[in-house]
């Protein structure tokens, strides 16, 4: 049963009663508070000594995670579908520029160029065309290959240009884009090393050409039918280049020495993968002097065979992509100036996504339902990245080297609701603690009525968005308080255990202008969960409730000297929210000397 105090200038503790002396009082005092902060020299934007400051400023360490602390992943996002690869900017992804007409039905399963032309392979009716730049056409038929396009290769032999076409039962060539040639060894995939052309077959024969067709047999890979995939030339452990090829269980090492591949490192379950059109496909590139390689699925391998490091970067790191219906295959690694490029063939759409060494961002995605062929090329007039599917070409300018959006001239995709920017939940390391937003911040340039920033903000791990939202069209910082954040309320906060922020971008008709978010900060305070200190005299100068001096004396000692904590009251509260559980942290004893113990005892007693 809970005790009372009924009678004046008494209290309770650990079972037992006490008459108050030091004039009757108990003196109430709050004990959950944190350290003051200590600030040295310069102040900085979190030396305010009642608030703390989260910045986002950086997004450049790409998707992916779920949460943070304040202190680490802060150049990252839960996902985002926004342009963060360049620090201090947030900026809508590049414009994707669609051919305005086709003369070609079908799917080319394979692009590439030559001189000053692209040319592509037609699924349907197996026939090469060449695509007009400026027109937004494909040419007539050029030539018609043995069986379906599989891959492609531009490469120089003997200081000849040259494009092949694989195709299964051979490859088909041409120097010229007119006059075309077909080879009948089997090929699957090509590339070039060592001055000389290389492939390799369904059944894993390798072959090379020191003149163009003329092939030699070398080493077999030695697995099932249809396992070999893509040849393609990388280090080795030493650094000098040499050829891998990516199966369907793994990365394969040529030893050119002893004619014979050698299994890597790199290895994984069997994984089949197919594009769009039924093409086995084997996702691999070297870029940056490592080579990278997907298993299918999301994943991404990065080797570097001079450290003999093996790691896993791909999509699906950490908490990966959250929408369904944008996970699939990875059917395509393309390497460019400053970035890796990964082609997904995802249940909804067809979207491009670039590594830069750090994390993955969000690139573009392809006008098409069907994406075969992907190739990267300054025809054009600009570097981009050419997308094909159905007969349509779609590209999207790349950058060779840093951008400011606010300097260079850029185009930007204005569908609306795509650019979309999630940050990770913020929980400060301690989910048990109540947190209090106070403001938000964001920082913005090349706003307008049409380039716009909407903020939203979710709580406690909700699937949805508070309905407080606020769209930044002015340039500089635009501050909102919570918690009715439109409306600019008085500072009463809201209460968080955990927060986010979703920042939405749009932009009006002119392609060359984006909504630029230069920073997002989040004013906050920890709030610890209320805890009482008492102090308080007890009278000893006489007994008091059939106990004398003496043994209130030893109450009071095992009251401290108990391990567990003890109640204290010192009302009479029907609520019996005042009755607590304490710890005597102090005690001063003022003691007559002699038999008795008589004497005035100070305690201090805390919540724990």
């Amino acid at each position: 049963m809970t005790s009372r105090v009924v009678v004046e200038r008494e209290i309770f503790l650990n079972g037992e009663r006490y008459a108050l002396g030091g004039g009757g009082k108990v003196r109430t005092i709050v004990t959950s508070q944190y350290p003051p902060k200590l600030v040295l020299g310069d102040v900085d934007k979190d030396s305010n000594p009642r608030t703390s400051v989260i910045v986002w400023g950086d997004w450049s360490g790409g998707f992916g995670l779920y949460s943070t602390n304040g202190r680490e992943g802060m150049n990252r996002s839960s996902f985002s579908r926004a342009d963060g690869r360049y620090k201090g900017h947030l900026t809508l992804p590049p414009l994707v520029t669609n051919s305005s007409a086709h003369s070609v039905g079908g799917y080319i399963t394979s692009i590439n160029e030559l001189g000053v032309k692209l040319y592509g392979a037609l699924y349907s009716g197996l026939r090469i065309y060449s695509w007009v730049v400026g027109s937004d056409t494909w040419s007539s038929e050029l030539d018609a290959l043995p069986a379906q396009a599989v891959g492609s290769l531009r490469f120089t032999l003997a200081g000849t240009e040259y494009l092949a076409f694989a195709h299964t039962v051979g490859y088909t060539y041409t120097s010229n884009g007119a006059a075309y040639t077909d080879i009948a060894t089997a090929t699957v995939s090509l590339a070039f090393w060592d001055s000389r052309l290389w492939g390799i077959s369904n059944t894993g024969q390798l072959w090379f050409a020191s003149a163009i067709g003329t092939p030699v047999l070398d080493a077999n890979i030695g697995l099932p039918a249809v396992y070999a995939k893509n040849l393609f030339v990388g280090p080795d452990a030493s650094g000098e280049e040499i050829l891998y090829c990516a199966t369907r269980e793994g990365l394969y090492a040529h030893d050119a020495a002893n004619a014979r591949f050698v299994r890597t490192k790199v290895q994984w379950p069997n994984k089949a993968v197919t594009d769009d059109v039924g093409i086995p496909v084997q996702a691999a590139a070297t870029w940056n002097g490592d080579i990278y390689v997907s298993p299918g699925g999301m994943a991404v391998y990065r080797y570097s065979p001079t450290q003999g490091l093996v790691a896993s970067i791909g999509l699906d790191r950490d908490a990966g992509i959250p929408d369904s219906g944008l996970r699939g295959d990875i059917i395509s690694l393309i390497p460019t100036h400053v970035g890796l490029l990964a082609v997904v063939h995802a249940a909804d759409a067809h979207l491009i996504w670039e590594y830069n060494g750090v994390g993955w961002h969000y690139l573009t995605r392809s006008s098409s339902a069907i994406v075969d062929a992907n190739h990267v090329s300054d025809i054009g007039g600009s570097y981009r990245l050419y997308c094909e599917g159905n007969g349509l070409i779609s590209y999207a300018k790349l950058q060779t080297g840093g951008v400011n959006p606010e300097i260079d001239t850029n185009s930007y995709d204005g569908t609306n609701d795509i650019a979309t920017h999630i940050t990770p939940w913020f929980n400060a390391g301690q989910n048990e603690i109540d947190k209090t937003a106070i403001r938000v911040r964001i920082e913005c340039a090349g706003m307008s009525s049409d380039e716009t920033a909407k903020v939203e903000y979710a709580l406690n791990y909700a699937a949805t968005y508070e309905s407080s939202t606020f769209t930044v069209t002015a340039n500089g910082v635009t501050t909102k308080t919570f918690p009715t954040v439109a409306n600019n309320n008085p500072e009463a906060g809201s209460d968080f255990q955990a927060i986010r922020f979703k920042l939405t971008l749009n932009r009006g008709s002119t392609a060359t202008l984006t909504p630029n978010v230069k920073s997002l900060s989040l004013e906050w305070r920890r709030k610890i969960p209320a805890r009482y200190g008492f102090e308080f005299t007890l009278d000893r100068s006489q007994g008091y409730g059939g106990r004398t001096p003496k043994e209130m004396k030893a109450d009071i000692i095992t009251a401290i000297e108990t391990s567990a904590q003890v109640e204290f009251t010192f009302v009479d509260d029907d609520g019996s929210t005042q009755n607590y559980y304490v710890d005597v942290t102090n005690m001063e004893d003022v003691e007559d000397t002699g038999h008795g113990e008589i004497g005035q005892t100070r305690l201090a007693v805390v919540e724990a």
